[in-house]
């Protein structure tokens, strides 16, 4: 019980830090499956956010493509906000493997902030500064980069509160550990504030859309 405490609590610090806004999540896992095999034996189909090649061949001497085609240095702060969210699903994928081992009530809300969070890698690839162009079909491409869905915040937010209402009121700071649920938990919660330290430049010089903080 003391484990499960400490693994809620853990739960309650990550997430509001992952309320970080959210897309149209259904079209991101549903483009592509992975087969994976269960206990049984049988085969069974997951949802996956892959949708494209693993390598892009644009990546040599120090400079990358933003999705809207503009190439910049690799160290500017479009591609630190990138690095840091690409940084921060990693360690929710590590979470959830040990979740997984664990039978935690809470594996598929992993994913599902795994694949929110591709969503906002979407939109700090796509400047707010390149959404006039000359060319139809590219602008619609951008700006189909620059919506969200405000429902994913709202369940988020249902998320924190349920598992809010299990715990008692905090009286004292959480010292990170609890086990490698609740201490990869932390790591997590630690590499998506420095995600949000690397996207709040963005927003402040309306770069991005600020919805990408709420």
């Amino acid at each position: 019980m003391a484990q499960l405490h400490r693994r809620t609590m853990s739960l309650r610090t990550i997430l509001p830090l992952m309320k970080l806004g959210g897309g149209v999540w259904e079209q991101t896992v549903t483009k592509t499956a992975i087969p994976e095999i269960n206990r049984n034996s049988n085969i069974i189909w997951k949802p996956s956010c892959r949708g494209m090649k693993i390598y892009t061949r644009t990546g040599d001497k120090g400079v990358t493509s933003l999705f809207t085609g503009e190439r910049l240095p690799k160290n500017t702060k479009f591609f630190n906000a990138l690095g840091t969210t690409d940084e921060l699903s990693s360690h929710l994928g590590l979470v959830k493997a040990y979740a997984e081992e664990k039978r935690h009530e809470y594996v598929d809300q992993l994913e599902r902030i795994q694949c929110i969070l591709q969503d906002i890698s979407s939109l700090l690839a796509t400047p707010r500064n390149q959404e006039i162009s000359d060319d139809p079909e590219r602008e619609a491409r951008v700006l189909k980069r620059l919506s969200f869905n405000p429902r994913h915040i709202t369940e988020l937010e249902q998320w924190i509160d349920r598992y809010d209402s299990r715990l008692p009121p905090l009286t004292n700071f959480i010292l990170p550990g609890g086990g490698q649920v609740s201490a990869a938990l932390h790591v997590a919660r630690t590499v998506c504030r420095r995600a949000e330290r690397e996207i709040v430049p963005l927003v402040t010089e309306e770069l991005v859309d600020d919805q990408v903080l709420n």
